[in-house]
């Protein structure tokens, strides 16, 4: 991990370039559990594995992320929140997030981030780069309890 600071607040800062394919959202989901150490208790570290994989999955579906492709994950551990990216070869087509269909399997990724993180965006550089993020504030165990 590399330490820095953007704002002036310490931050922790993590990034891994995988390679594309099918087994890029497992990996995704195993480097985010590893290097999350714990920072956002053992609930919303599932939530945000669960996001990661969702993330990577759509640039393996979307962005033709195939073996010869990467894909970049990175983690900033703020003091007050938890960012993760997930940055690929870009599509000819925007992310965005689709009416949930229970008809149709599949579609439900950006749903999923957006009602799991407390704040989520993409940007985009033409066709040839997109990057999501999503962000999880760091919340004191004791106070959030999931209903």
């Amino acid at each position: 991990m590399i330490r820095a600071s953007h704002s002036g607040e310490p931050e922790t800062m993590w990034r891994a370039v995988l390679e594309g394919g099918a087994s890029a959202p497992r990996r995704a989901r195993h480097e985010i559990t590893e290097h999350l150490n714990g920072e956002l208790g053992s609930e919303r570290t599932l939530d945000a594995v669960l996001l990661v994989g969702e993330l990577v999955t759509n640039s393996v579906l979307h962005a033709a992320a195939g073996a010869a492709h990467e894909i970049v994950l990175e983690l900033i551990i703020g003091l007050d929140d938890v960012r993760v990216v997930v940055t690929d070869g870009g599509s000819p087509t925007v992310p965005m997030m689709q009416a949930v269909d229970p008809a149709r399997p599949g579609g439900r990724g950006l749903f999923l981030v957006d009602t799991l993180s407390d704040r989520w965006g993409m940007t985009r550089e033409g066709t040839h780069e997109t990057r999501v993020w999503f962000e999880m504030d760091r919340r004191d165990p004791s106070r959030f309890e999931r209903v």
